[in-house]
């Protein structure tokens, strides 16, 4: 009997950054969603008050978007769903439009 075995190969580590395209959604964000941003940084999304987090939330959502559109053969079968049960704690704001590793994440995977 021969077994035909497939060899399945996928990092799940999150990048170190994690983009939105903020020239793209910048249309979207008022002046209070650019303060949030500023007051946010470097706050890990666990920390945020709901209400925050709420707001948050959908850019987060595209940002996972737009990189598993650029990752898709290697992120293929792997939801957003998924994406964001893996990594949501593993990131914190940045003033600057993204969402980045927090410190303790990088470390970690160094």
């Amino acid at each position: 009997m021969n077994f035909y075995t497939q060899e399945l190969k996928l990092n799940l580590l999150p990048p170190d950054k994690l983009y939105c395209d903020f020239n793209y959604w910048s249309a979207l964000f008022t002046q209070d969603m650019s303060i949030l941003w500023e007051k946010g940084h470097c706050v890990p999304l666990k920390n945020l008050p709901s209400e925050v987090s709420d707001m948050i939330f959908p850019y987060l959502l595209l940002a996972l978007s737009d990189y598993k559109i650029l990752n898709k053969k290697n992120l293929k079968g792997i939801g957003l769903d998924n994406l964001l049960n893996l990594w949501f704690d593993k990131y914190s704001l940045n003033k600057n439009g993204y969402f980045q590793l927090t410190c303790s994440t990088r470390t970690n995977i160094i």
